[in-house]
């Protein structure tokens, strides 16, 4: 049983060889976490791109620069959201021959698309990743920025991505690295995980928690057909005045977070508020309640 979207929204049309409005009569699965995910980005799409310091615009720009896109390339960026892996590659002169981006969030969708007006060589349009109605082998590069741990198959997003791409074209993923997390993020999850046996809140698998560890991503491209692979972490750093900020903050971390959060009455909040005050990690003058946030990329090569 299925869910029909709605009608597809698209920037300019772009010729994607003989393929005519890639995006039309998009469908996604009534799959109760995705439904979350929409609610969520809906209220959260305008805060996303400065959410947390920025860490997500900075993970964009490390993305853009390991797909090091050359001019002349097609590139697919699935899962897009804001559209800020484009605009990094699009930015200061860098263009590729023409850019899709595909989200199914149409609230991130508007902000792309607004963010890149004046590109005639970029289009968004709403679909899913498992599904990115474009013909085999005709894409050089294909990003996956963020987007594994919240889909409900990545084994199946990955080896979309390689029926898109040309042999030889290279995929480029980043996932948020949580065996790296801080004190103040493991003890909030924990304190959240144990309310949530009360709740029935929509999660994707546990095993989805491990997509960031550079062995798994590793094991998944190359499952799929990818050689070459090539991972590296980055950790950007980030902080709030105290633990009630700080859980204030992780509300727009992710759906299920929301979600739980928002159960939170004023007891149980003041009560993990106080849990977390107890982790945290200080400088050496007493300033602000520290966190990071480190995530793992990859690249591979579509195998002939």
């Amino acid at each position: 049983m299925s869910e029909a979207l709605g009608p597809a929204v698209t920037g300019p049309r772009l010729p994607f060889g003989a393929v005519q409005n890639p995006i039309v009569g998009v469908e996604t699965a009534a799959d109760p976490f995705t439904s979350l995910l929409l609610a969520f980005y809906e209220q959260a799409a305008p805060r996303y791109d400065d959410w947390a310091g920025g860490v997500h615009r900075k993970a964009a720009a490390r993305l853009a620069q390991l797909a090091a896109v050359k001019p002349g390339e097609l590139v697919v960026d699935a899962g897009c959201g804001t559209g800020l892996f484009v605009r990094a590659i699009t930015s200061e002169g860098r263009r590729a021959a023409r850019v899709l981006g595909v989200d199914v969030s149409q609230p991130m969708l508007d902000i792309a698309e607004a963010s890149c007006t004046s590109d005639p060589t970029v289009t968004f349009g709403r679909g899913i990743v498992e599904d990115l109605v474009l013909r085999e082998s005709q894409v050089d590069v294909v990003a996956l920025g963020l987007v594994l741990s919240d889909v409900a198959d990545p084994e199946a997003v990955m080896l979309e991505a390689r029926r898109v791409l040309r042999p030889g074209g290279r995929v480029v993923v980043s996932e948020f690295r949580r065996s790296l997390q801080t004190e103040v993020d493991a003890m909030f999850f924990t304190e959240l995980r144990e309310l949530a046996l009360l709740f029935r809140i929509p999660e994707r698998p546990a095993s989805h928690r491990l997509l960031g560890e550079p062995h798994v991503l590793r094991g998944l491209l190359e499952e799929a057909g990818f050689g070459d692979v090539r991972t590296s972490s980055m950790v950007v750093g980030n902080h709030t005045e105290d633990a009630r900020a700080f859980v204030e903050l992780m509300r727009d971390e992710g759906p299920w977070t929301n979600t739980m959060v928002g159960l939170l009455g004023p007891v149980a909040r003041e009560r993990l508020e106080r849990r977390l005050t107890g982790t945290v990690r200080f400088s050496e003058e007493g300033g602000p309640f520290l966190y990071h946030r480190p995530f793992t990329f990859a690249v591979a090569t579509r195998l002939k």
